[in-house]
């Protein structure tokens, strides 16, 4: 009887891990830029976040969301951004203690085909911050199709901890975003989506 089970049981079991390498992918680790000069460039992409359907995207430096910018405080620093889109745009630095001449907010817009220039000196302590459009009443559809990226900051203090340093290897940075797609595989801007994306990852690990 025992043996009638098992034979039910590891059929079963077998199907589920076959499922599961076949739904799971592996964490996409954006590339990391790191000094005192910095080149954005914001462009149209496509990206399959599921096999067989092609969706648009706007990317930084790539087709989806942007690279990983490693920052001194104490540090000045320069950055060209580039609109390479088809409409306007801008690039803020969410979080981080900047003259309103160099934020990017909604009042320092970037035409198609123009680069912006800012520069400015790192204030902020160490941790974690991100940068993303901030265009009036289109901000959340830009960063939705991936305009973002992540900001990390290091000082004299966080140096002194022990802490996982290796990029990519046991320090992972994790872009949590949910989205709503359309049947053709279109992203759609809706405040709530139903698709959670890791680094633009879908179910990852």
């Amino acid at each position: 009887m025992i043996w009638k089970k098992l034979r039910l049981v590891l059929p079963a079991l077998l199907l589920l891990n076959v499922a599961y390498s076949q739904s799971y992918n592996p964490l996409v680790i954006p590339p990391v830029l790191s000094g005192t000069s910095f080149n954005l460039n914001f462009n149209t992409g496509t990206m399959q976040f599921f096999p067989g359907l092609t969706t648009d995207t706007y990317g930084i430096n790539g087709n989806y969301l942007g690279p990983t910018l490693i920052l001194q405080k104490g540090d000045s620093v320069s950055l060209d951004v580039t609109n390479n889109l088809p409409e306007v745009t801008s690039c803020h630095w969410h979080g981080l203690h900047v003259p309103s001449r160099y934020d990017g907010g909604p009042h320092t817009t970037i035409d198609p085909g123009v680069t912006w220039n800012t520069h400015f000196k790192v204030m902020n302590d160490a941790g974690t911050y991100w940068y993303h459009p901030h265009v009036h009443m289109n901000t959340m559809p830009q960063a939705n199709k991936g305009l973002a990226g992540m900001i990390i900051i290091k000082d004299s203090v966080e140096d002194q901890l022990i802490l996982p340093r290796t990029y990519g290897t046991d320090d992972f940075p994790v872009i949590l975003q949910d989205k709503k797609y359309s049947q053709s595989g279109q992203l759609n801007a809706n405040a709530l989506g139903d698709s959670m994306q890791v680094n633009g990852t879908v179910h990852p690990y």
